[in-house]
């Protein structure tokens, strides 16, 4: 099979401890062609050093530190500015892949001439089980178009991730990449990638080995973080129904668009009010914004949560009532709490 290059993106942030299993799975690949950029985003630990010792031992390895973190995403958009390659795709620094991923993905690309191509994964546990989807992988090949693909994204029926596809560079072409957006700026990037392709294929096998550790970045523990975490979410959200809204194509998701973001949007200006001191009142503002700016039908009414309704019924009325409403809540909870009227745990715990 032909072999044109193929350039495989990993940002690399805090994970020296499986930065080697990472990248030996990517430098044994059966597909030989390849370029590996190897991204040191500001890690504090000897990242830096084990991924120049890795650009040491393979002519194919090529490692560009940044002084400062900039987040995922721009790790990210820093592989893509910088890839040769006409394809590219990306591995997370403490995942594997299977060593025939990319000869199977691109072989599957290139057949179909599609400009991405897509596989299943499954999650590896830190005792070593092994959970997958399905109980049994059929190995097809599945080829949809530019709708469907999109439809199918928004509806969650594929796994968000970029680490589980190669694309056609071109596809990033005027794509943004939310600066310091740790979370949800996977779908956000993704969603246009695909509205810019003619059409997708799917392998249905798990070739991506996503590891699941404790101490991973979706599992903090630090309340701060999580916050953060849900606002980069609730950005997310609104961010897919803007854009199903913006293309009549895509509009039979957009009424659960429309309730993912005003769900998510309520849920985050909740957050606003009990920790203020972690938003700024711009975000909060923002936030308001775009939670009063959206209508509903009466369906549309129905089908989020009460909590929801009526928080936007306030919300639309005034902001200021709605922080007034929200902030009674929140004391009320927290002397209740304090009196043992209730066993609700408020703080740390988002409410």
């Amino acid at each position: 099979m032909n072999q044109p290059l193929l350039t495989v993106i990993v940002p690399c942030y805090n994970t020296e401890k499986y930065l080697d299993k990472c990248i030996s799975s990517i430098v044994n690949q059966t597909y030989s062609n390849l370029e590996i950029l190897l991204i040191d985003d500001g890690s504090p630990d000897n990242l830096g050093i084990i991924c120049n010792e890795w650009q040491e031992r393979d002519s194919r390895i090529r490692v560009i530190h940044k002084q400062h973190n900039e987040g995922l995403a721009y790790a990210r958009k820093t592989g893509v500015e910088n890839a040769a390659a006409d394809y590219v795709t990306f591995v997370d620094s403490d995942d594997w892949i299977d060593e025939n991923m990319y000869s199977d993905m691109m072989s599957a690309l290139l057949s179909t001439n599609s400009d991405i191509a897509q596989c299943d994964f499954c999650l590896v546990h830190e005792d070593g089980s092994i959970e997958y989807k399905v109980e049994q992988f059929t190995r097809s090949i599945t080829i949809i178009d530019r709708v469907e693909s999109v439809v199918m994204f928004m509806r969650d029926c594929w796994y968000i991730s970029y680490c589980t596809k190669i694309f056609k560079k071109k596809l990033f072409e005027n794509v943004t990449f939310p600066l310091g957006r740790n979370h949800g700026e996977e779908a956000v990037v993704v969603q246009t990638v695909f509205h810019n392709s003619s059409q997708t294929v799917f392998l249905d096998y798990p070739y991506y080995k996503y590891y699941q550790r404790g101490d991973s970045l979706c599992r903090t523990g630090n309340l701060e973080k999580e916050l953060k975490k849900l606002g980069d979410c609730s950005d997310a959200d609104y961010d897919h129904y803007s854009f199903v809204k913006k293309y009549p194509e895509y509009h039979s998701v957009l009424p659960l668009k429309k309730k993912q973001a005003a769900e998510s949007g309520i849920k985050v200006l909740n957050q606003m009010v009990a920790y203020p001191q972690y938003y700024s009142k711009e975000y909060f503002n923002t936030k308001c914004e775009q939670m009063r700016a959206m209508s509903f039908s009466r369906k549309e009414k129905l089908s989020i949560t009460i909590n929801t309704r009526l928080a936007l019924y306030i919300l639309k009325l005034s902001p200021k009532l709605y922080k007034v409403v929200r902030t009674l809540y929140v004391n009320f909870m927290i002397v209740t709490n304090y009196l043992k009227i209730t066993n609700k745990q408020v703080k740390p715990k988002f409410i």
